[in-house]
């Protein structure tokens, strides 16, 4: 990516909700409006003149209802804020829950867009007594005011961690969120990807189904029956799956027939998936699953999603799968 061709501007802050603007109440924590205002005089009191505008989303959202539709909003919120504003950086506060699925997404949906754009939220209400919420909200100001490239990232907790390696690994400690440590595989892609921040895609809803001991292959096709148009399948280790179940084969053969794009990705927190190893994986490929190499399960949900949304065929999207365009597989 390039750095950013705004090096003076303004840093835009888009806030979605999450626990970092959440109020008590009598049914436990909930997003609460005005979190702009507050986030506005606390900043201009410490010196800080050069965070604005702010955009709320109304209504503010428990990140647990985030859905690819949302991630679509807040593009279009960074999009503005950098070409209408000219905004040399944005930062979005989001819950954490579903902050690396947003991030992944919107690493994809922003491609091409010249400025850096951070993720960061917190684990406690900024309004609590030793939140994490003003160190997660100032060190991301920070990462943006240094100069860093374009591109999606996740602050949290004193680490920069890029969107295509972001997963939130933990519920109880400040450093919620991990960098996955995957393997990649260098299978850059050989064009730029058939959608730009220009012109935002509407991800297309896929889904996602891990493999366990007793899987009921019904449940494959049953997606594929009700035309879900695309899955990432959790598979064990470098890529194995219970082929030797003739109800497996069949609804993978169900799958493809109906123009479902299956994906296989690792279950293992350090795994990728390497067709070729075992004869099980083998008789994956041959059924038409395409390899997702290292990607984790929020990249290879939103790339995946967001090929379809583009409107490309099945054969094109397995093509763009088993390429990189940010290092992600």
């Amino acid at each position: 990516m390039k750095p950013s061709g705004r090096p003076n501007g303004r840093l835009g802050v888009v806030i979605t909700g999450g626990t970092i603007g959440m109020h008590g109440g009598d049914d436990g924590l909930a997003p609460a409006s005005g979190l702009a205002m507050r986030l506005r005089e606390a900043l201009c009191a410490q010196g800080r003149h050069d965070v604005g505008p702010f955009v709320e989303l109304a209504p503010l959202i428990d990140s647990a209802n985030a859905e690819p539709e949302f991630w679509v909003r807040i593009a279009a919120a960074v999009v503005s804020l950098v070409e209408d504003d000219d905004c040399s950086g944005v930062l979005i506060l989001h819950g954490t829950d579903t902050m690396a699925y947003t991030a992944a997404g919107l690493a994809f949906l922003l491609f091409g867009l010249p400025v850096p754009v951070v993720l960061t939220g917190a684990m406690h209400p900024i309004g609590d007594v030793g939140s994490d919420g003003w160190d997660n909200l100032s060190g991301a100001l920070d990462l943006l005011t240094s100069g860093p490239p374009a591109g999606t990232t996740v602050y949290f907790a004193g680490r920069q961690i890029p969107a295509v390696h972001c997963s939130k690994w933990r519920t109880q400690t400040a450093d919620a969120f991990t960098r996955t440590l995957r393997p990649t595989m260098d299978r850059s892609a050989p064009a730029l990807p058939p959608w730009s921040y220009r012109e935002l895609v509407a991800p297309a809803r896929v889904a996602v189904l891990p493999l366990h001991p007793g899987f009921e292959p019904t449940a494959l096709a049953a997606l594929a029956a009700a035309g879900v148009p695309g899955c990432v399948l959790e598979c064990y280790g470098s890529g194995t799956a219970p082929v030797a179940d003739p109800r497996f084969i069949a609804a993978l053969e169900l799958a493809r027939s109906r123009n479902m794009v299956v994906v296989a990705i690792s279950q293992c927190p350090e795994g990728a998936v390497a067709f070729g190893h075992y004869a099980t994986d083998h008789r994956l490929k041959t059924a038409g699953v395409v390899s997702g190499g290292g990607m984790t399960r929020e990249v290879a949900l939103a790339k995946l999603g967001i090929l379809l949304g583009a409107g490309l065929p099945p054969a094109a999207c397995r093509d763009w799968m088993r390429v990189s365009v940010f290092g992600e597989l």
